[in-house]
């Protein structure tokens, strides 16, 4: 599986290093991968998908010449965390994300060089606000097949 951790994995320098979730994903039977997101304020990315291969072959207007190439598409999870002001004890985290699937591959014009493939992508989005609070879990189950485990850390 792919792993893109954008600015997840910071290190902390100083003595006052802001808070952190520690994020658990679960898909399928698969062990959980873990992640420390920073809660500052700042928009933090995690994308989850796996990456295939197609291919693309097709007649250049212009040129009239034929090409052929491979394209990649990417199916998975991808979420975008951000912490908002503290309430009290609790941490407002505002979560959103997409899920992409694929929903079929189909064999397009058949050229000298290859065969087009045209991919049909589906996406499914979400959006959740949740409120975290020292030493508890908050479990997110997305489209029945992704579990995400939150927990607030000092």
């Amino acid at each position: 599986m792919i792993k893109c951790l954008l600015p997840l994995l910071l290190a902390f320098s100083g003595a006052a290093a802001a808070s952190q979730a520690q994020v658990s994903v679960i898909v399928g039977t698969n062990e959980p991968e873990s992640f420390l997101v920073p809660l500052d304020g700042q928009i933090h990315e995690m994308d989850l998908r796996d990456a295939h291969r197609y291919s693309a072959a097709f007649v250049d207007p212009a040129t009239k010449r034929v090409i052929c190439r491979d394209g990649e598409y990417k199916t998975g999870l991808v979420l975008k965390m951000r912490s908002l002001p503290n309430e009290g004890a609790e941490q407002p985290l505002e979560v959103v994300g997409m899920v992409t699937t694929l929903s079929s591959i189909t064999n397009g014009a058949a050229l000298k060089c290859g065969t087009n493939q045209e991919v049909n992508l589906a996406n499914r989005s979400l959006s959740e606000m949740l409120r975290l609070a020292p030493n508890k879990t908050k479990p997110m189950v997305i489209d029945g097949k992704w579990t995400v485990l939150i927990k607030l850390q000092p």
